[in-house]
Parts: structure tokens; C-alpha cells; sequence
């Protein structure tokens, strides 16, 4: 079984650093940790110690892996064209302590957030 936790809170709680730390423990404990950063300015590559060619390497996650369409009641719905595990693998850098790090999309202008 999965477990999923997650780490939210005010701007400047040490959530980066309570994150990276927790992930980094989990896995040498021998489980496998995805870890992914949503924050609009994303750190947690240098806690989970990403050198700089592996936090080059992250890309984040293009919504080209979303595929939209209608339900029968015409509410929208999203899927995933790839297997989460496909997209932790194509898109994710592994860390030293064994954590995949994913990065989700950057906001790259005033109103795509």
C-alpha cells in the first residue's frame, strides 16, 4: 500500500525543509519516495541534494500528459495519458538518498497560476 503525505502551510515555515527531510529518511528506510515540488519557486531540489547537473536535469511536468474530456453529464474530466509511474520515471531525477523528484509546471507569467 501507498501512503501519500503532504506538506502545506504559510510562505516561510520551514515546509521545504520539514519536506526534504521526511522524504530523504523514508527512503533509507528502503521505501520507495516520489517526492514533487508545486511550490511557484521551487528549493526542494537542494534539500533532497540534487547536485547541479540532476536539478539541471529536472523538467517539470508538461500538461501535455493531461488528456481532457466530457463525463456523461458534461462535466469536465482529466486523465493521464501515461501511468503515474511512467511520468515519475520520464519526468523525475533521483536523488541521492533514492528520492524521485518531480517539478510541477512553473508559473512563467502574472495569471498562469
Amino acid at each position: 500500500m501507498a501512503n501519500k503525505i503532504a506538506i502545506a502551510g504559510k510562505g516561510g515555515t520551514g515546509k521545504t525543509t520539514v519536506a526534504g527531510t521526511l522524504a530523504r529518511l523514508v527512503a533509507r528506510k528502503g521505501r520507495e519516495v516520489w517526492a514533487i515540488d508545486a511550490d511557484s519557486n521551487p528549493n526542494l531540489a537542494v534539500t533532497l541534494g540534487l547536485d547541479e547537473k540532476q536539478q539541471e536535469a529536472l523538467l517539470p511536468i508538461p500538461r501535455s500528459i493531461l488528456e481532457e474530456s466530457r463525463d456523461e453529464e458534461g462535466q469536465r474530466k482529466l486523465e493521464l495519458r501515461l501511468s503515474a509511474r511512467e511520468v515519475a520515471e520520464r519526468f523525475g531525477v533521483l536523488g541521492p538518498d533514492g528520492v524521485r523528484l518531480l517539478l510541477m509546471g512553473k508559473v512563467d507569467h502574472a495569471g498562469a497560476g
